[in-house]
């Protein structure tokens, strides 16, 4: 795996920190925060509060809050009103320099206001598997009937 970059210069310590992205959720070990460059309504994120990254490097305390982690940010999905969510996303001054066509199209979608009716969980856990942040972080995406024409197969159509 590769190397991660001093906890002053990561993004996701900035945002453990308070700094950056609004806590959706937290815990002793973990902070949820919505992508802000989400791929469909509700994708968050869920990032340890220790500059860890990769998931085999959390210690006890951390394994066992990561499935408390995981409830508490599908449960903030399921009871946050998306429309809002995305809306606001746009009139924020921090975002204002980033791109904002993800969060444009979301507020497009005919399932916004729709609860998810899966999710897809997962993290990538190293360069290789598409990680571009060497700070660990669960992504929580919701799905939705139609999101993709055929869901059959999950993450194994990414690979061809």
């Amino acid at each position: 795996m590769s190397t991660s970059l001093p906890k002053h210069k990561c993004y996701f310590c900035k945002v453990t920190r308070g700094e950056a992205d609004p806590f959706i959720f937290r815990n002793t070990s973990f902070v949820g925060i919505f992508d802000t460059n989400p791929a469909n309504p509700g994708h968050a994120l869920i990032i340890p509060k220790r500059h860890v990254a990769s998931i085999f490097d959390l210690n006890e305390a951390e394994q066992s809050d990561y499935f408390d982690a995981i409830r508490g940010v599908k449960s903030v999905v399921e009871t946050s009103d998306m429309i809002d969510v995305y809306r606001n996303m746009l009139k924020r001054d921090d975002l204002k320099d980033r791109p904002r066509d993800h969060i444009k199209t979301v507020l497009q979608l005919p399932f916004l206001a729709n609860k998810p009716n899966a999710y897809t969980i997962g993290n990538n856990d190293g360069r290789e598997a598409g990680r571009s942040i060497d700070h660990l972080h669960i992504i929580i995406l919701p799905r939705y009937k139609g999101d993709v024409e055929n869901p059959i197969g999950g993450i194994r159509n990414v690979i061809p």
